[in-house]
C-alpha cells in the first residue's frame, strides 16, 4: 500500500475551562487545551482513531516551566488559580511513551511557549501529534492460499516487539528509527523464515508490509513497502525439506 502523508483537521481533545479573574499584579493565571492532529500515511487517508482509541483528557501529563518556576502532573490537576510571575515559560503534554510500543501503544507530545503578563487570565492550546510509527501487515489471496500458516514479528535487535498471527488486523505502533521483520511461513511441505531491517521511519506515519507470491512454486516472495517491491528468495531461509 502506498503511504501519503496526510493533515487530518484539529480534534480537541480537552474543553477549555475559564480562568479564574482574581489577577495579583505582577502575575498571571493560565489554563491548558490540548489539540491533535490526527496524522496517518495511507490511500484511504484513514485517523490514528482507526488504527486505536484516541487517550482522554486524564490520559495526558503537562510539564511547565519559566521564570524560576516548575509543575508536572496530570492536566486535570492542575490548578488554574496558580499565579505566576510574569515573564516566558513553555509548557510540553503527552500521553503514553515512546519506549512502549505494540498494538493500542501511540504515543503523543507537544510543546507550547507562552507567556504571562501581570493581571492578566490566559488560556494554551498546546499542539500534539503522534510520536510514533504505525506498522501493519496484509497479504494477498494468493499468498494466503499457498502458505497455509505464517506468523510475522517486529523485533528490535533480536528482541520481540510485537507478533503479527495469520489474518492479524490491528496495527502497532512502534519507535520507527529501526525495525526487522521476521517472518515465519508454512507450506504443504517445507517452512520458510526469513528477517528483513528497515530504518528510519518516520513518526505519525503508517506503513503497510503487504507480502505476495511471486511464482507458482513459492520458492520466492515479494513484500511491497513504501512504494517499493522487494523479492525475496526463501530458498535461502529453507527451515525444512
Amino acid at each position: 500500500m502506498n503511504y501519503l502523508k496526510t493533515i487530518i483537521s484539529v480534534l480537541v481533545l480537552l474543553a477549555v475551562i475559564s480562568c479564574q479573574k482574581n489577577q495579583t499584579e505582577g502575575g498571571g493565571q493560565v489554563c491548558f487545551t490540548v489539540s491533535s492532529n490526527e496524522i496517518v500515511a495511507d490511500m484511504t487517508k484513514s485517523k490514528v482513531s482507526e488504527y486505536t482509541t484516541l487517550p482522554s483528557t486524564e490520559d495526558f501529563s503537562i510539564s511547565v516551566s519559566g521564570s524560576g518556576y516548575q509543575w508536572s502532573g496530570k492536566i486535570s490537576d492542575w490548578d488554574e488559580t496558580t499565579v505566576l510571575l510574569a515573564g516566558e515559560y513553555t509548557v510540553t503534554a503527552s500521553c503514553g511513551s515512546i519506549d512502549t510500543e505494540g498494538f493500542d501503544a501511540p504515543y503523543f507530545t507537544g510543546t507550547e511557549d507562552f507567556i504571562i503578563t501581570g493581571g492578566e487570565a490566559s488560556s494554551v492550546s498546546i499542539p500534539v501529534s503522534l510520536g510514533n510509527t504505525i506498522v501493519k501487515v496484509s497479504c494477498s489471496d494468493d499468498f494466503k492460499r499457498y502458505y497455509k500458516d505464517y506468523t510475522f514479528k517486529v523485533t528490535r535487535d533480536g528482541t520481540a516487539i510485537v507478533e503479527f498471527v495469520k489474518d492479524e488486523s490491528r496495527a502497532a505502533f512502534v519507535d520507527g528509527y529501526k525495525i526487522s521483520v521476521e517472518g515465519t511461513l508454512t507450506g504443504e511441505s517445507k517452512t520458510y523464515s526469513f528477517q528483513k531491517e528497515y530504518t528510519n521511519l518516520d513518526e505519525a506515519t503508517a506503513y503497510t508490509f503487504h507480502f505476495d507470491v511471486s511464482n507458482v512454486g513459492g520458492s520466492s516472495i515479494t513484500i511491497k513497502f513504501n512504494d517499493n517491491v522487494e523479492t525475496i528468495d526463501l530458498g535461502d531461509f529453507e527451515l525444512n525439506d
